[in-house]
């Protein structure tokens, strides 16, 4: 199965999220998630629905996360 978008493809030592950009998901690697959510900003202009790796599946960016 090919479903890079539903799994963790963050470099050793980043934690991987992903956003939703106009031609699907974006893959991100970052230290946190203000940093997550700058990267997203260089590949679209609104990224929306930031998710981050739990460990087992992507789960929705909240204040409370990380």
């Amino acid at each position: 199965m090919n479903d890079l978008h539903n799994r963790p493809l963050a470099a050793e030592g980043l934690i991987s999220y992903r956003a939703k950009g106009r031609y699907g998901y974006i893959m991100i690697g970052a230290k946190d998630n203000a940093d997550a959510l700058s990267e997203a900003k260089r590949s679209t202009d609104n990224p929306t629905d930031l998710e981050v790796w739990d460990g087992e599946k992507y789960i929705p960016v909240t204040d409370k996360s990380n």
